[in-house]
């Protein structure tokens, strides 16, 4: 066996696992080395990003056709992992009893609860008020938003003017591109000390006292993740679904060892690109959308995660209801941070809506942690699986379509 093949994102997520199964109280001493590599990886997000997206649309993307099919095949996605999650969730809750578990209270934060769903909460997520404010608090939807605004206003510019920009942004992209790729040199260093430190405290006890809870998300991820995705990858580009996992294996190790779907952005650009012959165009466009509104994985799991809790406390839950409660979840989410944990006043929220106790959030808390990180490889196979869609259906439009055109069916995946 080469070193090249034992010196891999996949090898390093067993390795880490092992380490913390066998030696969980080693993992303070490697621990940095996973802080590190993350903040190295983030660093790189919000600038590339920007650049990206700014150089892609720029440069004559159309965006009304790239962003109607990207947002029509988030939106379809999300629907079928909501839906999964809500059946299955009322099929593997039909045995649990009412208080099975003894909750300790939890208390949110200060102003979670205030910041639940709301028209004014949702416009302040999606527009950008200060340029310096998004940068510092690493909002990816208001980065988009500005980009978006810049491309398009740059297309008012002289010719000289608009190339110069775009040009630049050209320039800075790929100093980038060139960072991460040294960056991703050391990534199975960097992901294996992240699985070691982070399953090393895990309280497998506490995971496993919800065992139909766990075969319920297990199930419907599968679902999700083995049946649709790789469904809509073969209809929308004729790509072979094994092929094209086997090329973006690196973004999904990567997204499994952080769970974080913002982390894992440039390393799915990368992999795209490099190995699936993605246009850049489309990964700039495609991809920092799907980091902050795509959420089938998040879906999936929350609206089991609910019907549990309220089956825990005696309430009944109709199907309508919980669809709606997953919907509405979704849109209020948009524009937070792609980062571990990041639902918890969402939660909060919607434990109120529902008139559960707040002591329900013990539990959200307890799974969380396990779930979050097989959840968050989901939300980014989706994003891949979109990306590639979307891609593919671009090209054959622009090639063979008539404008405004679209179509799922495709020969070979386009470079």
């Amino acid at each position: 066996m080469s070193f090249k093949t034992l010196y891999s994102i996949p090898l390093a997520l067993i390795l880490g696992l092992l380490l913390a199964l066998l030696f969980p109280s080693g993992a303070p001493w490697v621990s940095w080395l996973g802080e590190i590599f993350l903040s190295l990886l983030k660093l790189l997000i919000l600038p590339l990003i920007l650049v990206s997206i700014y150089a892609a649309l720029a440069s004559g993307a159309d965006l009304r056709r790239l962003g109607g099919r990207t947002l029509g095949l988030y939106l379809l996605t999300s629907a079928f992992a909501a839906a999964t999650g809500t059946l299955l969730g009322f099929w593997f809750s039909r045995g649990i009893e009412p208080g099975l578990l003894d909750l300790a209270p939890v208390v949110p934060d200060a102003g979670q609860l205030e910041h639940g769903f709301s028209l004014a909460r949702l416009i302040e997520n999606l527009i950008p008020s200060n340029l310096f404010a998004s940068l510092a608090d690493g909002n990816i939807l208001h980065i988009v938003v500005i980009a978006l605004f810049a491309a398009l206003a740059s297309r008012g510019l002289d010719r000289p003017q608009r190339q110069f920009l775009t040009d630049g942004a050209n320039a800075l992209n790929a100093l980038l591109m060139r960072m991460l790729s040294v960056l991703l040199a050391l990534a199975p260093i960097g992901i294996a000390a992240l699985v070691y430190a982070s399953l090393a405290g895990m309280d497998w006890g506490a995971v496993f006292e919800l065992r139909p809870f766990a075969w319920a998300v297990l199930n419907a991820a599968l679902l999700h993740a083995v049946l649709l995705l790789p469904l809509l990858l073969y209809l929308g580009s004729r790509r072979l679904p094994v092929h094209f996992f086997v090329q973006v294996r690196a973004a999904l190790a990567t997204a499994l060892a952080t769970a974080s779907s913002s982390a894992t952005y440039p390393v799915s650009k990368q992999m795209l690109e490099r190995n699936a012959g993605v246009s850049s165009r489309t990964t700039s466009f495609t991809l920092p959308l799907g980091a902050t509104l795509n959420m089938d994985g998040s879906a999936l799991y929350q609206s089991i995660l609910l019907i549990f809790m309220a089956q825990l406390a005696g309430v009944d839950v109709s199907l309508w209801q919980a669809l709606m409660i997953v919907l509405l979840t979704m849109a209020s989410s948009a524009g937070t941070a792609g980062i571990p944990g990041g639902g918890v006043a969402m939660m909060a929220f919607m434990l109120d809506m529902l008139g559960l106790p707040q002591t329900y959030l013990a539990l959200y808390l307890v799974v969380d942690r396990f779930f979050d990180y097989p959840i968050t490889a989901l939300n980014v196979w989706g994003d891949l699986v979109v990306c590639a869609v979307v891609d593919n259906a671009s090209a054959r439009a622009s090639s063979d379509a008539p404008p405004g055109a679209f179509s799922i069916t495709s020969g070979q995946p386009s470079a």
